[in-house]
């Protein structure tokens, strides 16, 4: 029996989509599982693709799709001609109960449930238009409510129509053995820092909470969420700024104490660097969009 790490994909509250982009060096190459699907695009980086217990060789322009709990890793070559190792895809991240419950009853959407049943194996997608992909997938990263649950629909509408691709696996993921203790855990430490995120919260304690030292607490939120303990707890409190700031009843300075934040240049400087825009650009644009 084969054993996998737990990965828990960082979703807000009850929300059950998510975009991320990562440029980095290295891939995240621990072999991880997690209940949420997975569809990514390597823009750049070459390397292994370890799926269950196969393995295959990955390129710039692939396109995946991981179902729900399917073990799977990429690994970067370590050198490839005189050029820097790089390691850039986008993800989306989303909840297959919640999609395919939300499809269940209508017979127009007979492929996308079809594709989603089919990922529990794994799939390559293939003659994908990976220019449109990208840009799609982007845009659906700005999109809040329900336009992003739409947005994704149109995506898989797109993949499905498509229908050209490779299984990566002939077994369902369940057959693998998982430490079910850890994904408790991880699910603990989410609980209680979506409910406390508006407190001082630092590693000490949330470590001491879980009885950990910092430094295994740190390892072990990194290794199943490829997010630092405060890289997660300040994204966190944006999106909380985010939704106060939709709802029209709290300015930007209010939003950001209301949501965890004490310094408001940092509050600032955190919302900008996550959104792509200033508190102030975030609410002008989500007042038109409702207007």
């Amino acid at each position: 029996m084969l054993n996998f790490v737990s990965f828990k994909v960082p979703l807000y509250k009850d929300s059950s989509v998510r975009v991320e982009e990562w440029n980095d060096s290295q891939f995240y190459n621990t072999v991880h599982f997690h209940k949420e699907c997975q569809l990514t695009l390597i823009v750049e980086g070459r390397g292994k693709l370890i799926v269950g217990t196969n393995t295959y060789d990955f390129k710039p322009g692939d396109v995946y799709l991981f179902g729900k709990n399917l073990p799977h890793g990429f690994r970067n070559d370590e050198t490839f001609g005189d050029n820097e190792v790089k390691a850039h895809h986008i993800s989306v991240f989303f909840n297959m109960d919640a999609y395919s419950f939300l499809l269940k009853q209508n017979p127009e959407t007979s492929m996308i449930k079809d594709l989603l049943a089919k990922s529990l194996f794994g799939l390559k997608l293939i003659n994908i238009d990976t220019k449109y992909l990208s840009d799609t997938m982007k845009t659906l990263a700005s999109m809040d409510g329900f336009d992003k649950v739409l947005e994704l629909l149109n995506i898989l509408d797109l993949i499905s129509r498509g229908n050209q691709h490779d299984y990566l696996t002939t077994g369902k993921s369940q057959e693998h053995n998982r430490n079910m203790h850890n994904i408790d855990k991880i699910n603990e430490i989410f609980k209680f820092i979506n409910s406390n995120y508006g407190t001082k919260i630092s590693l000490a304690s949330i470590a001491n909470r879980f009885n950990m030292t910092p430094a295994t607490f740190g390892r072990f939120f990194k290794l199943r969420t490829q997010k630092t303990f405060s890289q997660y707890l300040i994204e966190i409190r944006i999106l909380k700024a985010c939704e106060l700031i939709r709802s029209g009843a709290y300015n930007t300075t209010e939003s950001c104490y209301n949501s965890g934040f004490t310094n408001i240049s940092n509050f600032h400087r955190h919302f900008k660097k996550i959104m792509g825009m200033t508190p102030t650009q975030y609410k002008f644009s989500a007042t038109k969009s409702i207007a």
